[in-house]
C-alpha cells in the first residue's frame, strides 16, 4: 500500500466491476468516490470533488467518454485508464498516466494504484 491513503475517483459504467474494484480500493484504505460515466464524474469534480487518482474506463455510455475525461485532467490528477483494448490502440495515453489492462485482478489493480502513488 502508498505511504498515505488516496482519494481515487472511479468511473466504470459496468456496476459489477465499479463495486469490485471499490472494495478492492477501500480494502487498502483508500477513499473511492464513484461514478458510472464520464458525465458524473464530470459533474462530481465541477461540484468541488477533489480526488488524487483518476480511475476510468475508456469506453461508457454518456456525453463525455473515458478518453476524454482522462485527456481533460491529465494535467490536475493521476490518471489510471482501464480498458479490454491493447495499450497500443490507445496511442492518446501520456506519459502522465497508467494504463490497466481488462479483465484485471486486485494484485494488478493494486500495482497500478502503487505506480501512480509513487
Amino acid at each position: 500500500m502508498p505511504t498515505r491513503p488516496l482519494v481515487v475517483l472511479l468511473v466504470e459504467d459496468d456496476d459489477a466491476i465499479r463495486e469490485i474494484s471499490a472494495m478492492i480500493l477501500e480494502g487498502e484504505g483508500h477513499t473511492v468516490h464513484t461514478a458510472p460515466n464520464g458525465d458524473a464524474a464530470e459533474r462530481w469534480l465541477e461540484e468541488g470533488g477533489t480526488a488524487d487518482i483518476l480511475f476510468t474506463d475508456v469506453r461508457m455510455p454518456g456525453s463525455l467518454s473515458g478518453q476524454e475525461l482522462a485527456t481533460r485532467h491529465a494535467a490536475g490528477m493521476r490518471v489510471l485508464v482501464a480498458s479490454g483494448e491493447m495499450r497500443e490502440q490507445h496511442d492518446w495515453l501520456s506519459s502522465r498516466m497508467e494504463y490497466l489492462a481488462k479483465p484485471y485482478d486486485r494484485k494488478s489493480l493494486l500495482a497500478a494504484v502503487e505506480r501512480l502513488a509513487s
